[in-house]
């Protein structure tokens, strides 16, 4: 530690030091001369008591090594770009018994040439000088330390490189270690490697990217590795100044070429000239994509690439079919999940900065239908709010639902609807706040879809319901039955919105910038970027595993209630036949079941009906995100409008049919009308 003040002459000594509480410290003292002996004594002044113990220095284990560099030696290149080996050195293999610090001293018979000690943990290759390596220590001055300190842990093997400061040196050498414990210094032969290579060219036909994000393209080409064993790996393109590598991770994307990017250490050259050397640490049953390109755009060449490791390396030429959806631009994209939303159908076909009326036809005639669903939508609901409000319909379970139902219904289309004006008005529109943005794309489709298969799912309990009262006969308890009803209710919502809640976590608003290049200054030849459009897009970016998730979910809330409905209408039919066969005899089984379907067969039709409606919303879930939109607007747009018809007929398939649903609804819409009068 550096004192604060000090003082000394021949045979006294005064400094000052900060010392902090809690803290051990040792005080060392000894001679200026060597070979002195004598009394001394310490005093120590300060604000507390300070207590002075003599301890115990343990003495350390001296371990020694003598050698020679001599012509005989290998040679490698630690320091140089050049390709060919200038440096002799030796390899020692370094063993402790005990984990701890341990101080490596270098030396020289001839002082005009300096040493440099190098350690590695593990192994060390000739040919791949930075892997693995721990230390680096120069002793080519006498302003050098002589020695290099560093913890060494037991049961690990290091090896120690000792060679020169200049090439082509040779020179009688010793290497001292110190330690509490013993050091095993052993000569050994290091390999150099396994080596691989792979030859191919740069032309015409290879493959483009934008490598820097500024339209400018550069052929490449796409090597996957095969690595069999962990640890360091070297990569050389030769002497050519035009070949560059990079390195990636699982998946190279040409229109995101910074990500998934692993670093690569590039030995750089004294000279200044580019090194075709790449040092990088590679792991075993991960895949890599090595990127072979050139330093200029458009450059045509040949090249050779050269791996040296622990192991065979293969390179394999490969090029990535992937289909992968994105939206964006070069190095500013997203990727797009499965499916197309209202956002993908009309986000294109919205012109910016223009009202309404100056938007296409598509725009005009959706937010037009939009509008007549909605007021339909509500007239429904209310319709079958007013009669299932009544006492009188909900006797059983099935009242309970219905009326949920209706109400579902309500918030449904309403959402719907805002839904609709939400994507066109936040794409007409550019000065939209960017968080009421990302607050209606995370929540408007997740909540809208929670009212649209809870809704669903209420038109099923319906039908379970009355299968189950066929089931029962006069035994059916219906205050039982109402409060199963309450019960499913309220469950019923948690439930859908356990298996939705995926969607807000990953649904995101992506922003896209189109810049154009403008020279600002004539003299100066400088130029700015300015940013002539930004679009706002609301995604869902799913991995594999939540994707087939969410594919599962889609198709469990649209066939659960389609099953539900279909499987219990046709109990309902066959119970009701063999019912009626048990208490009179005088027909046929099979004229029974005519009769039962044609007085029950709307409970069959139905369910598929709904299916067919709600059919399209389905497929265009599990469209690929790259289908062009635009060819078929029309089209997908008339697709998903379908698929909210089933909530504005509520009224209909429930209400008109029945003559005494009928009745209630009369009743209870007069009493209004009294009320009113009166």
């Amino acid at each position: 530690m550096d004192p604060t003040t000090a003082y000394s002459d021949r045979n006294h000594f005064n400094v000052t030091f900060e010392l902090l509480i809690d803290t051990r410290y040792i005080l060392v003292v000894t001679t200026a001369n060597p070979g002195v002996i004598g009394p001394f004594s310490i005093t120590l002044f300060g604000s507390s008591t300070v207590q002075l113990e003599r301890i115990h220095i343990e003495r350390f284990i001296e371990s020694k090594y003598t050698s020679a560099l001599s012509k005989a030696h290998a040679k490698y290149y630690a320091f140089s770009c050049d390709f060919v080996p200038e440096y002799y050195y030796e390899a020692i293999q370094i063993n402790v018994n005990k984990s701890d610090f341990y101080t490596v001293f270098g030396s020289v018979a001839n002082i005009n040439i300096g040493l440099v000690i190098f350690i590695y943990k593990g192994d060390f290759y000739a040919q791949i000088p930075r892997g693995n390596l721990i230390v680096q220590h120069d002793i080519c001055t006498q302003l050098d330390l002589g020695h290099t300190t560093t913890k060494l842990l037991a049961n690990i093997r290091y090896i120690l490189v000792i060679t020169t400061c200049s090439p082509f040196e040779t020179v009688d050498f010793s290497i001292k270690a110190l330690g509490r414990n013993n050091v095993s210094l052993r000569h050994i032969d290091p390999s150099l490697g396994i080596h691989s290579n792979y030859s191919s060219e740069l032309t015409t036909k290879s493959q483009m990217y934008d490598k820097n994000c500024i339209r400018s393209y550069y052929y490449y080409e796409s090597l996957r590795l095969t690595i069999p064993i962990d640890g360091y790996y070297a990569f050389s393109t030769g002497k050519s100044s035009d070949i560059n590598i990079d390195l990636y991770k699982n998946h190279f994307d040409p229109l995101n070429p910074r990500q998934n990017l692993v670093p690569i250490v590039r030995h750089g050259c004294s000279n200044g000239d580019r090194d075709g050397r790449y040092t990088v640490h590679l792991e075993f049953d991960t895949i890599y994509i090595l990127l072979v390109t050139t330093s200029r755009s458009m450059r045509m060449t040949s090249f050779l690439i050269d791996v040296y490791g622990l192991s065979n390396i293969t390179l394999q030429y490969f090029v990535d079919n992937s289909t992968y959806c994105y939206v964006g631009g070069a190095c500013n994209i997203q990727v797009k999940s499965i499916g197309l939303t209202l956002d993908d159908i009309l986000r294109l076909e919205v012109n910016r900065n223009m009202m309404i009326g100056d938007q296409p036809l598509l725009i005009k005639i959706s937010t037009a239908f939009a509008t007549i669903m909605f007021i339909t939508g509500i007239m429904n609901s209310l319709c079958s709010i007013l009669t299932f409000q009544n006492g009188k319909s909900r006797t059983v379970g099935c009242g309970l639902y219905l009326l949920a139902s209706s109400v579902t219904s309500l918030f449904t289309i309403t959402l719907f609807m805002l839904k609709v004006w939400f994507v066109v008005v936040t794409n007409m529109n550019t000065s939209v706040h960017s968080s009421i943005l990302k607050g209606g794309c995370k929540s408007i489709e997740s909540i809208l879809k929670l009212f649209f298969y809870w809704d669903a799912w209420l038109n099923a309990c319906v039908t379970v319901e009355r299968a189950a009262s066929v089931y029962k006969g006069v035994n059916f308890d219906k205050e039982k039955s109402k409060r199963f009803a309450r019960w499913i209710i309220f469950i019923l919502p948690i439930v859908i919105m356990g298996t939705l809640v995926h969607e807000p976590l990953y649904r995101q608003v992506f922003s896209h910038e189109t810049n154009e290049t403008k020279r600002i200054d004539e003299t100066r030849n400088a130029f700015e970027e300015i940013v002539i459009d930004r679009r706002f897009w609301c995604l869902t970016s799913y991995s594999h595993s939540i994707q087939n998730y969410n594919t599962v979910i889609l198709f469990i809330h649209l066939l659960g209630p389609f099953l539900a409905n279909l499987s219990s209408a046709l109990f309902i039919i066959i119970r009701s036949a063999r019912r009626r066969l048990e208490t009179q005899k005088r027909q046929k089984y099979g004229e029974y079941l005519r009769e039962q379907w044609n007085e029950h067969k709307q409970l069959v039709i139905s369910p598929i009906v709904l299916l067919f409606l709600s059919a399209p919303r389905l497929i265009i879930s599990l469209l690929s995100g790259c289908t062009n939109v635009s060819d078929q607007a029309w089209l997908y747009l008339s697709a998903y409008f379908i698929s909210f018809i089933p909530s504005i007929l509520v009224f209909v398939v429930f209400v008109l049919p029945s003559s005494s649903y009928r009745k209630i609804f009369k009743e209870s819409f007069l009493q209004i009308c009294k009320r009113q009068r009166s």
